[in-house]
Order: structure tokens, then sequence, then C-alpha cells
């Protein structure tokens, strides 16, 4: 009887937890991401949403491999957030998802494009990935490149790029930063720091030439 007592609570209290962010019932899409944050307070979201340094490498682009992640600790303090949750897909151009966000879309493959979400009206700090049945979060990725940007004013107009060419031109820079092409990563903060990125139009930013 003791152990039939042990199995009837362990299911009770499985019941009130709700779904894990690791459980096979996990779904795929806004519906089953919006599932997952609404029931944050019952179920481990942080760190169980982190993925192994192993299958962070399977989910992003090649200059993002090995690069790692943010603090996780970050997201843990948003996701506890009081608020109503929503969550939307990630398009480059929507300029109600922080451009921190944006920024760091071409960590995903084109084509799959990652989830956002918000907690009372604010993002929280990560791209949301379904990635072997279960929702994966990759953490302030934007601050994994902007520390490897050289020096202050290209991490100024790096985080200021917020539409437009300069946004775009944020891709390249990323990814040399993240490579260790140097070279690339130099002339891309000289361009950006030198046409104002962040402080003027970015259509007035030149297409560098090849």
């Amino acid at each position: 009887m003791h152990g039939l007592a042990r199995l009837i609570a362990l299911a009770a209290l499985a019941a009130a937890c709700g779904d894990r962010t690791d459980s096979p019932r996990a779904t795929d899409g806004p519906d089953g991401l919006l599932r997952v944050l609404a029931g944050r307070r019952h179920t481990a979201v942080v760190p169980a949403c982190v993925p192994s340094a192993a299958e962070h490498d399977r989910i992003v682009t090649p200059p993002y491999r090995g690069a790692g992640a943010g603090d996780p600790a970050r997201l843990r303090e948003a996701v506890v957030r009081e608020g109503a949750v929503t969550v939307k897909i990630l398009y480059a151009d929507d300029a109600t998802v922080p451009a921190s966000l944006r920024r760091a879309r071409p960590a995903v493959p084109v084509g799959r494009p990652p989830l956002v979400g918000f907690i009372g009206g604010a993002a929280l700090p990560a791209l949301w990935v379904f990635h072997g049945g279960r929702w994966r979060c990759l953490v302030d990725l934007d601050g994994v490149v902007t520390a490897r940007l050289p020096d202050a004013a290209c991490r100024t107009a790096y985080e200021r790029s917020e539409h437009g060419r300069c946004l775009d031109f944020t891709g390249a820079l990323a990814a040399a930063a993240l490579t260790a092409d140097t070279a690339a990563r130099d002339r891309l903060c000289t361009l950006m720091v030198e046409h104002g990125c962040g402080s003027v139009p970015a259509d007035d930013v030149p297409v560098p030439k090849q």
C-alpha cells in the first residue's frame, strides 16, 4: 500500500505541475511555446530549455557554433515576471521586437524562424527553437557578439543598429566577430562607425565595395 500511495501522490504532483519543457508532449509552433511559458511557474523552464553545447551547435548557423550563449540567469529573472504571456514568430523587420533579438536572427537557419516570447509586454532575452521534440532557448546571443567586438565605438554602432542597411550589416559583423575574421570585422566596424549607424538614417550607409 505504501508503494501505491507514493505512486498516486507522484501522479497528483505531476498533474499539478503541468507539462515540463522537456515533456514528450511539447508541441511545435506558437501555441506550444505559449503553453510552456504560460505554465512557467510550475515548470522548469530555465535551465531545462538551455541546450547542451553539442545541441546548441546543431541548432545554430555555422558562425554561432562554438560561441556559446549568454547567462541563463537573465532569462530566469525575466520569465517569472507578472503579466500576460504572448509569443510571435521573429522577423528581422518587426520593430515591435527589440533590436537585440532581431540582430540575433541570423543565428537560426533561414526558413526556420525562431519565436520570441513576451511577458507583460516585455520581450524575453532569448530566441526559442523547437528542436528534438523540446523547446530550446538561445539566450542573449546579441551579448555574445557584443563581447567579441574590439572597441567601444564599434560596439555602440552595432548596438544602435536597429533597421535598414545598418541592421543588415550587423549579421555580417556578427559572423566576422564570431569566426575571428579580424579583417572583415575591422572593415565592417569602420564602415558602420564612419557612417553613423544608429545616429543617421540607415539608408545613407553605402554598400561596401567587394
